[in-house]
């Protein structure tokens, strides 16, 4: 690496500001191309674009693998360059920490250590991108994905998630005389059920849609209900599922998307490395567990090890108000950098 900081810094703001350019919900993130292949032909790293609109770039040969995703939540923010910092619509979750990989790769390609990075797609809904991945019989020795981990975290932990459709029926009738309601009924379930987060070991089961209802002075006869569940590796998904399905055992119950959850150690190659190369850096490693769910469920059973690790606050994930600095982006690059470099030498002896 011959490059010192105000260049790297110089290149990840750049390639920060074009991804963050272009709006790129899930769904849309093929919006992209043209920015990717720009940056591809700059820095020098192989493109290529799978079916599911996921961009991977450098080494198809590589064992290490930076994965982190290029769709974002709906709503387009403009990219802003504060002078510090940096803000927009995904410019933490998770396009920060896709800029540094890419540029840390380009460094490391100058170093003899080619990786692949992936920029997913889908992870905002359904995990697409690395479900494809998964399925092309892909195995890396080590993976670190890239989410916000306020930058000095590193994820050995993610809860599980499960999304369940709830559809029940009944016969409408006029509001005024009908003594049974579809509405009261459910409603009642909903509150049954409603297991707000409120520590991590203990599973979640949260409405997050409830429709009903088509006329003002009709008792409605359907209702649908959605619910996000998240657990843990100490919590029973088997448990959770007969609960559901008692509470709504005269309803179809349909279960539309489920990842376990999964949790790693802090004594692999991958942590260490991390770890490492935060202290380098001069900042303090912590190991951390993630609420909620990433690409990181579904990576785990193609990786030897995995870990998660990226700059920016994560507690800005999935807000208005994502905003990442230069340092948290330098410090992002530069930990990817050492940590990869570290299992590139490790690996060669």
């Amino acid at each position: 690496m011959r490059l010192g900081k105000e260049s790297i810094l110089s290149l990840v703001k750049e390639v920060l500001l074009k991804l963050s350019s272009v709006y790129t919900p899930s769904g849309e993130e093929l919006n992209a191309k043209d920015v990717m292949l720009q940056i591809s032909k700059e820095l020098d790293l192989p493109l290529q674009i799978d079916e599911t609109g996921s961009y991977y770039l450098g080494s198809q040969e590589s064992k290490v693998l930076l994965a982190s995703h290029i769709d974002t939540v709906p709503g387009f923010i403009q990219p802003k360059d504060e002078g510090s910092a940096i803000s927009g619509r995904g410019v933490v979750d998770a396009k920060g920490p896709l800029s540094a990989m890419i540029v840390a790769s380009h460094l490391l390609k100058g170093d003899g250590c080619d990786v692949l990075v992936a920029g997913l797609s889908d992870e905002e809904r359904l995990s697409a991108g690395a479900k494809a991945l998964v399925r092309k019989g892909r195995r890396f020795s080590h993976v670190i994905v890239g989410e916000p981990t306020s930058t000095s975290g590193i994820a050995i932990e993610y809860r599980g998630v499960a999304h369940f459709d709830i559809y029940c029926t009944s016969r409408e009738g006029h509001s005024s005389s009908l003594k049974y309601n579809l509405i009261e009924d459910v409603s009642r379930r909903i509150v049954e059920l409603y297991s707000p987060a409120s520590e991590y070991d203990k599973h979640s089961i949260v409405p997050t849609i409830f429709r009903s209802g088509s006329a003002m002075n009709v008792a409605p006869k359907e209702a649908y209900v959605h619910f996000d569940v998240r657990y843990s590796v100490r919590n029973s998904f088997d448990e959770i599922y007969q609960r559901i399905s008692s509470t709504f055992k005269d309803c179809r119950v349909e279960l539309i998307e489920h990842l376990p959850p999964v949790k790693t150690s802090v004594n692999t190659a991958v942590y260490r490395a991390l770890s490492r190369a935060l202290i380098s850096l001069g900042l303090k490693p912590s190991p951390v567990r993630k609420w909620g769910t990433s690409d990181m469920n579904v990576l785990a059973p193609i990786a030897k090890e995995i870990a998660a690790y990226g700059p920016g606050d994560s507690k800005l994930e999935h807000t208005d108000h994502e905003r990442v600095t230069y340092e948290e982006l330098y410090i992002g690059t530069m930990t990817y950098y050492n940590a990869v470099k570290e299992l590139c030498r490790n690996s060669q002896t």
